[in-house]
């Protein structure tokens, strides 16, 4: 399989979306200070996403269901999965991005290809 470079854009009337995550905060007794991991949560593929190799992307949260993912709001198991949901009203585009040129390897003396 060759590697491509796509840039993938969603132009939509909403202007603030949010993705979904999962987090959970662990407490290790050997540990400090508590341990954080997350997991961005995915919904089956739109149909310019289905045409690269994934059946799956990110899940995007529409502004008035942010209170029930967050749990701000009192909601059903039902009610919370109904907030993962492909972007819908969205015109997604997707081109290729042309390839970057490979800097040099900064050196002690000239270090600028480090920014």
């Amino acid at each position: 399989m060759s590697s491509r470079v796509l840039a993938i854009a969603a132009v939509c009337a909403v202007v603030v979306i949010g993705a979904a995550f999962l987090w959970r905060r662990f407490q290790q007794q050997d540990m400090p200070a508590p341990m954080f991991a997350c997991v961005l949560v995915t919904v089956p593929t739109n149909p310019l996403i289905a045409t690269l190799p994934t059946d799956r992307m990110p899940a995007f949260l529409a502004p008035q269901d942010w209170e029930i993912w967050l749990g701000e709001k009192p909601a059903s198991l039902e009610q919370i999965k109904a907030c993962l949901k492909t972007v819908e009203g969205a015109r997604w585009t997707m081109a290729k991005e042309e390839a970057r040129t490979k800097r040099a390897k900064p050196t002690a003396s000239d270090p600028t290809g480090l920014f």
